[in-house]
């Protein structure tokens, strides 16, 4: 029998929510919904794409910053009539913890985890078009839970061994590509 060690997923490096602007592509800094209306915003969303919400599941992640976030829990129904389990982690931009910001860091932490929710939402709805445009298109596939496991099929994917062999080798890239009409 072979031993295959988990892949430790890398933590992606991301601005402080005091830091980011409208202007860098940044949606809802500013949102004054509470988190009860985006999420039920959300649930509509994720509703219009065939799944079903469990939960919201509060909670923080944790790596060099800390962050606050939701799980989001959801079934699809699948063709032969199984709920299908599926899981969307949302973590909200970290915020800065000087002691001159520590008045504001609860206040700012709650901006920011309703400005994820604000962009989730945003994010499903474009999901929702993206479906209708593109035949064949299921948005919700990714964050569907591998069988016997509580990983979704993007974390399998990326933390699969396979996916490496599609990558060029070394510090090459792909740079060209061909087209052929069939």
């Amino acid at each position: 029998m072979n031993f295959i060690p988990e892949t430790p997923k890398e933590e992606q490096e991301v601005p402080y929510f005091d830091d980011v602007t409208e202007k860098d592509g940044w949606q809802g800094m500013a949102t004054t919904k509470s988190i009860e209306t985006l999420q039920n915003e959300i649930t509509n969303a994720l509703f219009r794409l065939g799944a079903h919400v469990l939960s919201f599941q509060r909670g923080k992640y944790q790596g060099k910053t800390s962050r606050d976030g939701f799980r989001v829990h959801y079934v699809l129904m699948a063709a032969d009539g199984r709920n299908v389990p599926g899981r969307i982690d949302i973590a909200a931009l970290p915020v800065k913890t000087s002691y001159s910001l520590s008045r504001t860091e609860k206040k700012r932490r709650d901006q920011a985890l309703r400005m994820a929710l604000y962009m989730l939402r945003t994010a499903m709805q474009g999901a929702w078009n993206m479906q209708q445009l593109s035949p064949g298109f299921s948005a919700l596939v990714p964050f569907m839970l591998g069988q016997g496991t509580d990983k979704t099929i993007s974390e399998l994917w990326s933390e699969s061994p396979i996916m490496n062999n599609l990558l060029p080798p070394g510090d090459e890239e792909f740079i060209e590509g061909e087209a052929r009409e069939l």
